[in-house]
């Protein structure tokens, strides 16, 4: 018995598409022109530095004041930047992101993640408008970078202070 020929013309499509999508010269799916430390400059450091700046208090000479956003367009904006943030753990991710140098790179994924997991509970405490949790999840995001630029960047400053990673 033999086959109708519409199913054999949608078995010749769908080779078709798969020898397309198989296709060598495909370009990549992601560009990643902007290097790694672009993405900390213009992305990530900003979102988290503005971030850290909303949460907890600070001493001035009229007293102790409280960091945490007054209204809701400042609670948006922190919600804004945590999610920024958050993402920038994944664009770290991206091939041609993640550091080539030898025997340095094992642990760039764990802290990629851990940048995206904490950044992410910033964000539910500024969804929840809890200051104190905002601060304290805040903490410990900042305690991932730290660990993270101990790594991946201090070491790599020369003396005039600027990121040289190894060949």
């Amino acid at each position: 018995m033999t086959r109708p020929m519409s199913s054999r013309w949608m078995f010749g499509c769908a080779v078709l598409v798969v020898a397309a999508c198989s296709d060598a010269t495909q370009k990549p799916a992601f560009d990643t022109t902007l290097p790694t430390q672009q993405v900390m400059k213009h992305i990530i450091d900003p979102a988290a530095v503005a971030l850290w700046g909303r949460a907890g208090t600070m001493d001035t000479d009229k007293g102790t004041v409280s960091l945490a956003p007054q209204t809701e367009a400042g609670w948006a904006e922190a919600e804004d930047e945590a999610a920024i943030v958050a993402e920038g753990g994944n664009l770290l991710l991206l091939p041609g992101r993640t550091p080539n140098f030898t025997g340095v790179g094992a642990n760039w994924a764990d802290f990629a993640h851990a940048l995206t997991r904490q950044a992410l509970a910033v964000k539910a405490a500024t969804v929840a408008r809890d200051n104190d949790r905002m601060f304290k999840a805040g903490g410990e995001l900042y305690q991932v970078c730290t660990d993270c630029h101990a790594k991946y960047y201090i070491p790599y400053l020369n003396a005039q202070g600027v990121y040289t990673p190894p060949k």
